[in-house]
């Protein structure tokens, strides 16, 4: 098929007729897509994609093995409106988590860098005719014939007029024999119908880890939302869920942004990467609140239970942790598994309290430092309504931290902050597993306490085995503290179960690679975190460095500039005449040079400047920088014996002195 010619399925999404065309259905591992009907089978089970990511996944199955670039998509899926590349990266997301693409691999859509994308995976083309129109434009009944689709009965069908060859005469049988035989059959068959039936009545062994995400309620009138009603319910029953032995539940952050109330639960699961979804709605009425639970099943799309729980409204916690527990107790018995009932934790009988505790920490998961500042002023009023909430001060630490390591204010400030809120939280409550994640990554970072951090660490995940952010922070300390490549990779791995469209998780993995001088691996993992968010906090960065490290400079300059052009697009020309006259190493010097201009400005980064340093091979300023990155404490000063950029300076006594002084030896 020519580039210039529209492919077969995008005549049939006009509406144009088919009739004369062949019918074409492709078939790639275990999968079978049916462009005319606009389905795709999964074992034959029907899997329900947005239409537009239809269209993207049949344009590149048709060109399978070749590059369709992201201006062709474009064209080919939104010409009827004017979208942006981001359109393209966030369908092909959703197209590899519905395909269960592996993380890493390239099982079904490889990434072109910078180009486009490749459907890898090996594709059989069915082509199946159909019949030409009568005169009357209708098809002839008598001759049309109608295949099994998969998962249907393979009848054997024929045309009125197709001769059929009579049966040969077959001898007389004993009765007696014909009917034992029979007998047997149908017992038989009915012992493996009814082991079919148990098996696909409930599918989960005993002893099979199941996933389950917990999606915020959806109120039945819009107009009567309230984020303690959605996200407080959410809570509790993740919460009750979690205790559930073999069940992986996915944390309130996780499932946090399907809170729009058009939001299909399925296509949640399968961005979650679940086997089960729990999506509810609630009501209020006559002091009542009337909760409708469903339950779906992931793998088949069905709807495996559905519950409806009634309570009085009037007391908010006591209605929440009744419906936490009777949900919970559906669950358990659903699938036969045990529980250690815990007792709520959310540390308050103030209900305006949690409410602006529930508001900080969706503000703090935003990831951005004017976010983590109005989550910080949330958690101050919770706390001034409530002195002894306890997950309040672990919270508002947190979102210190991520205040001061997003460039929200002087570093040391906002760790002094961090560390007096923390130091209350625990005094408050010495079981909250928030509380150790927080003071492990500011014993790491910024008093450089390896031994505490990784105590507080491990306490963390003790207590609450589904913290995704003591498990990432973990899997820092094991690269930049011991070098443990391969178990960091693991661990972060481990956290991205938990919560697998975590981007800060994914962009660290890019980080490990990086570090692990695995190049290739870490440009393909940034890239990917780059299709979701093309704006997400430093993964540009990490990227234009891992294709400098490679000594790819025309990929580095590239991504920089793009870069550029969101944080500094005054300086663009200053780059591009740079890049023109002496190559990638004369805009490297370029920047080195506006960076310095902000030496004396609070929250300079002085061990970024210290690796330019390093890349120019300017051994002495380098040390330099270094050594002023040591006095002011940078946190980035852990990952010194990791970084490659350093590598050139290994072999100078005043590095294994930087490395005694950080605590790294």
């Amino acid at each position: 098929m020519s580039l210039g010619k529209l492919p077969d399925f995008l005549l049939n999404f006009s509406g144009r007729e088919m009739n004369g065309k062949e019918n074409h259905s492709y078939c790639f591992k275990s999968f079978r897509l049916d462009v005319k009907e606009r389905r795709l089978f999964h074992n034959g089970v029907p899997v329900s994609l947005e239409p537009k990511v239809f269209d993207v996944l049949a344009a590149l199955v048709e060109r399978s093995g070749h590059l369709v670039e992201k201006d062709e998509l474009l064209h080919l899926v939104w010409s009827d409106s004017f979208v942006e590349e981001t359109n393209v990266a966030r369908a092909v997301y959703s197209l590899r988590k519905v395909l269960g693409e592996e993380r890493g691999g390239q099982k079904f859509i490889e990434t072109v860098a910078k180009k486009g994308y490749r459907f890898v995976a090996e594709v059989n083309e069915i082509s199946e005719p159909t019949v030409p129109n009568s005169t009357n434009g209708k098809q002839n009944s008598a001759n049309f014939v109608e295949t099994p689709t998969i998962g249907e009965s393979q009848i054997p069908t024929f045309k009125p007029d197709e001769t059929v060859a009579p049966p040969a005469v077959m001898p007389k049988r004993n009765p007696r024999i014909i009917l034992f035989a029979v007998g047997s059959l149908s017992a038989v068959f009915l012992i493996l119908l009814l082991s079919f039936n148990f098996r696909s009545g409930s599918s989960d062994s005993p002893n099979e880890v199941k996933s389950i995400a917990v999606l915020p309620v959806k109120p039945i009138n819009a107009a009567s939302r309230d984020e303690i009603y959605e996200i407080g319910i959410a809570d509790s029953l993740i919460f009750r869920l979690s205790s559930m032995k073999r069940f992986v539940v996915r944390p309130l952050s996780a499932v946090r942004k399907y809170a729009d109330i058009e939001q299909d639960p399925l296509a949640a699961g399968r961005e979650q990467q679940v086997d089960y979804v729990l999506a509810s709605n609630y009501q209020l009425a006559n002091g009542k609140i009337r909760v409708t639970a469903q339950l779906f099943n992931v793998a088949n799309g069905r709807i495996d239970e559905s519950h409806k729980i009634e309570k009085d409204a009037g007391d908010f916690f006591a209605m929440q942790d009744a419906i936490a527990g009777e949900m919970g107790d559906r669950l358990l018995a659903r699938f036969a598994i045990t529980s250690s009932s815990p007792s709520a934790k959310r540390g308050t009988n103030n209900e305006e309290a949690y409410r602006l505790y529930l508001q900080g920490k969706n503000l703090t998961a935003r990831r951005s430092a004017a976010d983590a500042k109005k989550g910080i002023e949330c958690f101050e009023q919770a706390i001034r309504l409530d002195p002894n909430f306890a997950r309040a001060y672990a919270g508002m630490a947190h979102a210190y931290r991520a205040s001061g390591s997003l460039g929200g204010g002087l570093p040391r400030e906002q760790f002094g902050k961090a560390k007096e809120a923390v130091i209350t939280a625990l005094e408050l409550d010495n079981n909250l597993a928030e509380a150790y994640a927080v003071r492990g990554d500011l014993k790491y970072k910024y008093e450089w306490d390896f031994a505490g951090a990784e105590k507080d660490l491990l306490r963390a995940i003790e207590l609450e085995p589904n913290n995704d952010l003591a498990r990432g922070i973990y899997a820092e300390l094991l690269v930049e503290r011991f070098s443990r490549f391969d178990e960091a990779i693991a661990t972060v791995e481990a956290a991205l179960e938990i919560d697998p469209n975590s981007l800060w998780l994914q962009r660290e993995r890019g980080r490990f690679l990086y570090y692990a001088r695995r190049y290739d691996e870490a440009i393909v993992q940034f890239e990917r975190v780059l299709e979701v968010d093309e704006n997400f906090g430093t993964a540009r960065g990490w990227l234009f460095r891992a294709y400098e490290m490679k000594g790819d400079y025309a990929g580095a300059y590239e991504t920089f500039i793009k870069s550029q052009k969101r944080n500094n697009p005054d300086r663009i020309e200053i780059y591009q005449k740079a890049y023109e006259t002496a190559g990638w190493r004369e805009v490297r010097r370029k920047l080195l040079e506006f960076d310095k201009l902000g030496e004396q400005k609070p929250g300079s980064n002085l061990f970024a400047i210290a690796v330019q340093c390093a890349l120019l091979g300017d051994k002495e300023q380098a040390f330099e920088y270094l050594n002023k990155a040591v006095e002011k404490r940078h946190s980035q000063m852990v990952m010194l014996n990791v970084e490659p950029a350093f590598d050139s300076l290994r072999d100078d006594p005043r590095f294994d002195e930087l490395v005694r002084r950080v605590g790294l030896k």
